[in-house]
């Protein structure tokens, strides 16, 4: 299906990074962008009787890519061991602290097992509501989901590549790593790897140290490693002479997510170090239990924490960091432009309301009910109930965004011909809740059995799927099942949007210092 997109538009093409102009785009029935036209310039061959949405003056840019995060996870709150009162020192140390389990990994785990299309729905819903077009960090599934929203950097197919971007999420032996980053980024594809997690000095550091020897095969340009917030200058300058970038090209990507790091570590990844290196940054949301709940406020973050620091980021750099930085990442492997609205690149794009003022801090400063369209491969998937008609969406269902009131594309996953419900999405994950309370859960055979029973789990008759969760639950641990007989509390399923009552929880919790207590200035 092909789509034009009428508004403001804000297109990051290379070497035009700064220019914002009137116009439209025109997304061909190949999910790519055909043109991208100003006002007045004829439009392109093919497209008559396409629709056209039309958005007047609002800011029309490439989807937000979240380069990482532990989606199966977002169902969940913000999380803290009561009484912790210093920062961890490393990504090994806050797994085994006593309440992780059962707030943080049997609960995930849990909703999971028990209802995993419902699960899907939900989290892929809270990514679109902050114009989140791709995002990293699937769960191993047995098959994927029925209704695919945003697309999956672990798992997708886009390109010539075979599995164009390969994921490690666990810290592996040298020679092991060594061995892989080869035959990755030794065949034109990506490598994403979780790198030196904690804090400078830290035991995390050491991460860096299976990185060296002959070639330094994972020190390449296609390489992104999550975090590296332990990591000094030197190391980022050590990564920039052994990639051998070619020029007017980046060393690599680190994804950055200083929610994360702040709250658990009490410091984050030093982005001054890093830019100056010639490295890409990217930003990730990471996961629920440390994270914000999409890229909008990922990026406020970054713009209160560079403010407190006085790194001097600019909200043209911030901006930059959702969509240009992890889409040139990703663009290595898949083949086609990513984060940028040019000729040929991936017809992804949010648009979000234009306050009036400079394009730049519009977008940092947006909230969530700014975001009024999220299409991906030029199909409408989340947006107000006018655009996405406008687009031609079908299976449409009403989702509250606080006060605001958006929709979402949704079909059931037992019979894909039926628009499902935002309200049933809900009401299924909190009778897995109520379940889970007074029935310690079975197993996950057990779990998928059960959940074709009236009032649990996903809607009956869904064929099975099988979720393994992607985090490690620390040294000899696993994101796994509660031990039998167990039951388990999961916490009440939150709004989509950065709600007054996410943004209370900040104040007093986590390691940031109560810097972090000035997001509420975005959300008034």
């Amino acid at each position: 299906m092909s789509l034009v997109i009428a508004g403001h538009l804000v297109p990051l093409a290379p070497g035009a990074e700064d220019e914002t102009f009137d116009g439209r785009v025109w997304i061909g029935d190949d999910g790519l962008v055909a043109a991208v036209t100003r006002s007045g310039q004829a439009a392109p061959s093919g497209f008559d009787g396409a629709p056209v949405v039309d958005v007047g003056g609002d800011l029309v840019l490439p989807g937000f890519v979240d380069l990482h995060s532990h989606i199966g996870y977002n169902t969940l709150p913000l999380w803290t061991q009561p009484g912790e009162a210093a920062p961890y020192a490393h990504r090994d140390i806050w797994p085994n602290r006593k309440t992780y389990k059962p707030d943080v990994a049997w609960p995930a785990w849990t909703l999971s097992n028990a209802a995993p299309e419902t699960m899907y729905a939900y989290v892929q819903t809270r990514a679109l509501a902050g114009g989140t077009t791709a995002i990293q960090g699937w769960p191993a599934a047995s098959r994927p989901p029925t209704n695919r929203l945003v697309r999956s950097v672990d798992d997708d197919q886009v390109g010539p590549l075979r599995d164009p971007v390969a994921v490690s999420l666990q810290a592996l032996e040298k020679e092991q790593l060594q061995r892989r980053a080869k035959e990755v980024l030794g065949t034109g594809r990506s490598f994403v790897y979780h790198l030196a997690e904690g804090q400078v000095g830290s035991l995390a550091a050491r991460d860096f140290d299976a990185m060296s020897g002959p070639g330094w095969t994972c020190l390449k340009p296609g390489f992104v490693a999550i975090h590296a917030n332990a990591l000094d200058a030197a190391a980022f300058r050590t990564w920039a002479q052994k990639a051998e970038a070619p020029a007017g090209s980046t060393a690599g990507t680190v994804v950055w997510s200083p929610l994360s790091n702040l709250w658990l570590y009490g410091s984050t990844t030093a982005v001054p170090d890093v830019r100056a290196a010639g490295i890409g940054v990217a930003l990730g949301t990471d996961w629920g239990p440390s994270g914000t709940k999409n890229q909008l406020g990922e990026i406020k973050v970054a713009r209160v924490w560079s403010d407190h620091q006085g790194w001097g980021l600019t909200d043209a750099d911030l901006v930059r960091m959702i969509t240009t930085t992890p889409g040139d990442a990703l663009a290595r492997a898949w083949k086609v432009p990513v984060g940028r609205l040019v000729p040929g690149g991936l017809g992804d794009v949010a648009v979000l309301s234009r306050r009036g003022g400079d394009v730049w801090h519009d977008v940092v400063a947006a909230r969530d009910a700014d975001v009024s369209l999220v299409v991906v491969g030029g199909r409408p998937r989340f947006g107000t109930a006018a655009l996405l008609k406008a687009g031609g969406a079908a299976n449409t269902t009403a989702v509250p965004v606080g006060t605001a009131r958006r929709r979402v594309t949704l079909v059931r996953p037992d019979d894909p011909s039926k628009t499902w419900s935002w309200k049933d999405v809900l009401a299924r994950l909190d009778s897995v809740r109520a379940d889970a309370a007074v029935n310690p859960p079975r197993g996950a055979a057990g779990l998928r059995a059960a959940a074709g029973a009236p009032g649990a789990g996903d809607p009956p008759g869904t064929p099975v799927i099988a979720v393994r969760l992607d985090m490690p639950g620390g040294p000899g641990a696993t994101a796994g099942p509660p031990p039998k007989g167990q039951t388990v509390d999961i916490p009440p399923i939150e709004p989509l949007n950065h709600s007054r009552a996410w943004l209370a929880s900040l104040k007093g919790r986590g390691f940031h210092g109560g810097v972090l207590d000035g997001l509420r200035s975005f959300y008034g």
